[in-house]
């Protein structure tokens, strides 16, 4: 499986307006690049909670208007989202897996504090944590069974953990203690 193309910019001092044009302006240039990269699914993650996903594929048209984005689909209605709701975006791979289907998946200790322990009764193909905010702190392709992951270095807080195993996916929660 690829790994997901992930990019973050961290800029200070932007004005509003000057921080929605450049989301827009790394939105158009990161669309051609990921798709020449097997990127091809646009996965928004807006401010309290909801996901929308859209293959890259069935996009008609992207325009951008005041203060909002207009997804122009070939086979459906416009979607209108409006930047201010928008947490960050996300383009991945768009691959035929069944979410929450691996079974037999054992993550211990939960809350961890030093070393986590991820079992599989089949390999496990690729793994990875990331934040609350999608911050991807650990991505790996073991080819193993078992992982043992040292989190000691991670702060406190809450973290999900995703693991993939024969075109199967769960996404999975893990509380990190502090190392107190």
């Amino acid at each position: 499986m690829k790994k997901l193309l992930k990019s973050k910019i961290i800029i200070n001092k932007l004005s509003p307006n000057n921080m929605k044009l450049l989301k827009i302006t790394l939105l158009v240039f990161f669309l051609s690049t990921l798709i020449a990269h097997g990127q091809n699914k646009l996965v928004i993650h807006e401010k309290g909670g909801s996901v929308q996903s859209f293959a890259l594929s069935a996009i008609k048209k992207l325009t951008f208007a005041e203060d909002n984005m207009f997804i122009e689909r070939k086979q459906a209605s416009t979607v209108s989202i409006f930047m201010d709701n928008i947490s960050y975006m996300d383009f991945q791979p768009y691959v035929n897996i069944s979410e929450n289907q691996i079974e037999n998946i054992s993550i211990y200790p939960n809350p961890v504090t030093n070393n986590l322990t991820v079992k599989n009764n089949e390999t496990i193909d690729y793994l990875a944590i990331f934040d609350l905010q999608g911050k991807i702190y650990l991505e790996i392709s073991p080819k193993t069974e078992t992982v043992n992951i040292d989190m000691s270095s991670f702060a406190a807080g809450i973290y999900f953990l995703r693991i993939v195993s024969h075109n199967k996916i769960s996404t999975r929660k893990v509380i990190k203690n502090s190392n107190n």
